[in-house]
């Protein structure tokens, strides 16, 4: 008789940690795939509603402002609550909202439903990478969070092909905004039993609002990390122009709504990959700065070709251009790696939801002032030409502010 191998508690933490992980991939996905559902339906929610491109920018914003502004908590939340608290009584009101999209056809309400998604998905991924980073060791940690990461990609791809395909088949997006709704409701039952906040018992941290913001502060003006802030914050202006994608391969481009779809759900796997690449070759090469300057460098030269590139050429050109840009953007997972080398641990939390905060308030903000801008000037030329310029901006900083913080070990 064979003998019975016992698992190691080496193992079983192991097994736990990658349970987790796919546990929380598969909530990424969901969520990424509502984040992304306002703009995959910005060509139909135009028509449909009857509204201009700066209102439907505003219906964008509405999750991704107070999805920005709710990251500045999200990091206090995830010390006070846990992450598995956190992460499990937000998910319940994701849900909520994305039932009220589904049942909407008024604007008022689809912009109802847009904040409470906001408000529930905003503080997920905060937690979600602290809880990997607790359970994953130094050695694959950025790999890990890579892998969180690349599961925004699949769901963006979801998104943004799955509702051109599903509106001309069958004649309506609904459908699939309800089979991702059951999936959600689903995943949220399986999160309620795998997740843990980590392999030993974690104390909640109780902080008083003077200690809070005192640690904003001191955060902010640390010399090693507000560099970070503001080249993460200029980053932000990467996502308007992809928020409105679809819109511009249409408009300035000349594809159908399921061509556009097209290359934009191929940008998300592109982005996907991207995130997989970003994560692995910055531990191979235990290198920051270096992989962020080159992937940099490919999203503004592939931005270039794209604005500039007259319409008329075939969809697999675009496909490629597009693909490769959103490859380059994937720069930011490796921003979240970099907050635990150049801050304490008793501080990360609070630093990852400052630098994700601040760029997606900052993106945001802009979302419907690029809408507004293309009303007024009747083309994306405009618009583009100003996302080509401050990309060059954030380049520079990159290159004058970004430090290597690979193996640095910061002490309490």
């Amino acid at each position: 008789m064979g003998t019975i191998r016992i698992p190691s508690d080496l193992e079983k933490q192991r097994r736990i940690a990658l349970t987790i992980l796919a546990a929380v991939c598969l909530t990424y996905f969901v969520e990424t795939f509502l984040r992304s559902a306002a703009s995959a339906l910005t060509p139909v929610l135009i028509v449909q509603l009857g509204i201009s491109r700066g209102a439907m920018g505003l219906l964008i914003t509405g999750y991704f402002l107070i999805y920005g502004i709710m990251q500045f908590p999200a990091g206090v939340l995830a010390d006070a609550l846990g992450p598995r608290k956190s992460i499990l009584w937000f998910t319940a009101l994701t849900c909520i909202g994305c039932a009220l999209f589904w049942l909407s056809y008024r604007y008022e309400l689809l912009f109802a439903a847009q904040v409470m998604m906001g408000i529930g998905t905003s503080v997920f991924y905060i937690n979600a990478v602290t809880v990997i980073i607790r359970w994953f060791p130094p050695e694959r940690k950025a790999t890990a969070i890579g892998v969180l990461s690349a599961a925004s990609g699949v769901g963006g791809f979801t998104s943004y092909m799955g509702f051109p395909l599903a509106t001309s088949i069958l004649g309506d997006w609904r459908a699939l905004y309800f089979v991702i709704l059951v999936i959600l409701v689903a995943n949220w039952g399986i999160n309620i039993v795998v997740l843990k906040d980590g392999p030993k018992p974690i104390a909640p941290v109780r902080r008083e609002m003077g200690e809070i913001v005192t640690s904003f502060k001191e955060i902010l003006a640390d010399k090693r990390f507000s560099p970070m802030i503001i080249a993460y914050t200029m980053l932000g202006f990467n996502y308007v122009l992809l928020s409105w994608g679809n819109q511009f391969l249409i408009e300035s481009k000349g594809l159908t709504y399921v061509e556009a779809g097209l290359v934009t759900s191929l940008g998300t796997v592109a982005g996907f990959v991207g995130c997989l690449a970003m994560g692995v070759i910055s531990d191979r090469l235990r290198k920051r700065k270096t992989p962020i300057l080159a992937f940099f460098g490919l999203f503004l030269i592939t931005l270039s070709g794209l604005v500039f590139m007259p319409a008329g050429y075939s969809v697999a050109i675009y496909a490629g251009l597009w693909a490769l840009m959103c490859a380059g953007n994937s720069i930011w997972v490796l921003y979240f790696s970099m907050v635990g080398e150049v801050l304490p641990s008793r501080k990360v939390s609070i630093g990852l939801g400052l630098l994700n905060g601040l760029n997606l308030i900052f993106s945001s903000l802009m979302t419907p002032l690029y809408g507004s801008l293309v009303d007024l000037t009747g083309s994306f030329f405009i618009p583009t030409l100003i996302s080509i310029g401050i990309a060059v901006a954030s380049l520079l900083v990159l290159l004058a502010y970004t430090k290597e913080t690979y193996g640095v070990i910061i002490n309490d």
